[in-house]
């Protein structure tokens, strides 16, 4: 008798890896966290981070790791997790990041680095390699930064400021794009002036990472107390074919990254989630890909059903095999 129980529930075990096999889903998946963007009928507050709107998103906490899977590695990143909400009103979508960081850094010298943070998602279906994607599966990445913001609210610094004891020659035309090359070149780098402390960026992989030709991404940061708050935000649709597209009661997948410039965190020294899931509620009543009422992914809700049927028949067949014992 102990015997024919061992083997039921080793035919269960089986039956249940078979069916997730076969339908390409983990476990780790079937009980995954997902970032809700809720519907509101409102502006959304894309420069505020501290807005009352935003209790109305679902807050989720989302652990974070150092980037080890290529160089420049981070194995001891600052931040092991942030916040994340999102918003969205049928035309905008919007995301608030909150992160610990003890000190505030705007970067600007040699060995400065500023601090920052950024979403990432699959310009396609799918969910390419979470590392900048592949080439051929890229990802859209927004990416919010201090020093840009700072060269809002204070204007871009002059080399004197950075470096106050250089010496430097006057240039009586030096203004002009002939003499200013990074200007000239269109480098987004050396901008005189910004309106967005968002990049808009694009990436197929490793060294790939390449400043969308036109910018969607705006957003606003504060930090406070130790804790910076960054809101990220873009129209659902947008031009730009290489950019992910968002439509509502749609799921797809985020991820983001976060860097502390005092811990001398750059580029890939930074600290990542991997993959997460992303539902962009409608308005109440709008179609959605959801199943019914349960507000779930349907192949989470078929995976399960499949688990609880194959459970109650792996019991009617232990209670059978019981009875003709």
């Amino acid at each position: 008798m102990r015997k024919r129980r061992i083997f039921v529930l080793l035919t269960i075990i089986f039956l249940i890896s078979v069916v997730l096999t076969w339908l390409n889903v983990s476990i780790a998946t079937a009980v995954e966290t997902e970032i809700v963007s809720e519907y509101v009928e409102s502006d959304l507050p894309l420069a505020d981070p501290n807005a009352t709107l935003w209790e109305q998103a679902i807050s989720i906490d989302v652990p974070l790791s150092g980037q080890i899977a290529m160089p420049p590695k981070n194995p001891q990143a600052s931040a092991s997790s942030m916040r994340i909400r999102s918003l969205n009103n049928g035309s905008w979508v919007a995301f608030l990041l909150e992160w610990e960081d003890s000190t505030q850094d705007f970067g600007g010298g040699l060995l400065d680095f500023k601090d920052s943070a950024a979403i990432q998602f699959p310009s396609e279906e799918g969910e390419p390699f979470y590392c900048m994607g592949y080439s051929k599966g890229l990802v859209e990445i927004l990416h919010w930064r201090s020093d840009f913001q700072l060269d809002i609210t204070e204007g871009a610094p002059e080399a004197q400021n950075i470096y106050p004891n250089m010496w430097m020659n006057n240039y009586s035309v030096g203004d002009q794009a002939t003499f200013l090359t990074g200007q000239g070149s269109g480098n987004i780098m050396s901008l005189a002036s910004r309106i967005t402390p968002v990049e808009d960026l694009v990436a197929g992989g490793a060294g790939t990472l390449t400043t969308q030709p036109h910018s969607d991404g705006v957003g606003w940061g504060e930090w406070d107390s130790g804790t910076w708050k960054a809101v990220i935000g873009r129209p659902m649709i947008t031009i730009d074919v290489e950019d992910a597209q968002f439509v509502s009661g749609m799921s797809t997948s985020l991820a983001v990254a976060a860097w502390n410039g005092g811990n001398k965190e750059v580029n890939g020294k930074k600290a990542i989630s991997t993959w997460l899931s992303l539902k962009i509620n409608g308005p109440k009543g709008a179609a959605s890909e959801t199943a019914g009422g349960f507000g779930l992914p349907y192949n989470i809700v078929f995976t399960v059903s499949w688990l609880v049927v194959l459970v109650m028949g792996s019991a009617v067949a232990t209670w059978v095999i019981a009875r003709r014992k």
